[in-house]
C-alpha cells in the first residue's frame, strides 16, 4: 500500500472513531481496533484487547448524554509497510448525565495497521491529556442515536 492510500485509510479510521464516540456506537468503536490492541487512557490506565477496550469505552461513555470528539489535526507517518504512526490532537466536549459539562484537550499517539483491503485499525492508542476541566454547556441537546436517550434534553 502506498503512502497516500495509507494516509486516506488512517483519515477514515479517525472519522469512524470520532463518529463512534459521538453516537456511542459500540460495533463501530470495536471495528476501530485490532484484536490485540492496547488503549492507554487516564483512569483505567492500559487496557489490553479489543473486548476489554470496548467494555471500558461503554462504561465511560455511558456517563455522558453526549460526547463530541473533534480531531484538530493529524500528523500521519506511513511506515512503508502499510501501517502508520500518528499524533492526533483532539478536543472533546462532554455533556454529563448529571447536567454538568466538561472539556478536554489531548493528543493521541497511535500505532495503526492497515489490512490488505485498505481498512485501518488502531493497534495502540496512548492518550496524552493536556487539559481537562469544567465548561458551561447551557444549550439544548438533540440526541437521536442508539445507546443514548432520544429526544431533546437540557443538561
Amino acid at each position: 500500500m502506498d503512502d497516500i492510500a495509507t494516509h486516506v485509510a488512517v483519515q477514515r479510521l479517525l472519522g469512524r472513531y470520532s463518529e463512534s464516540v459521538l453516537r456511542c456506537d459500540l460495533p463501530l468503536f470495536a471495528d476501530s481496533w485490532t484484536d490485540d490492541a492496547t488503549w492507554s487512557i487516564p483512569g483505567p490506565g492500559v487496557v489490553e484487547g479489543r473486548e476489554a477496550i470496548v467494555a471500558v469505552f461503554e462504561e465511560i461513555r455511558s456517563t455522558y448524554a453526549l460526547c463530541v470528539q473533534e480531531v484538530l489535526s493529524a500528523r500521519i507517518e506511513p511506515d512503508g509497510r502499510g501501517g502508520a504512526t500518528a499524533a492526533v490532537p483532539v478536543r472533546e466536549l462532554q455533556w454529563r448525565r448529571d447536567g454538568s459539562g466538561s472539556e478536554l484537550v489531548g493528543v493521541y499517539h497511535d500505532t495503526i495497521l492497515v489490512d490488505d483491503g485498505g481498512r485501518a485499525r488502531f493497534s495502540a492508542r496512548d492518550f496524552e491529556l493536556i487539559y481537562n476541566g469544567p465548561v458551561d454547556l447551557p444549550g439544548r441537546l438533540r440526541v437521536r442515536h442508539p445507546g443514548v436517550d432520544s429526544g431533546s434534553t437540557s443538561p
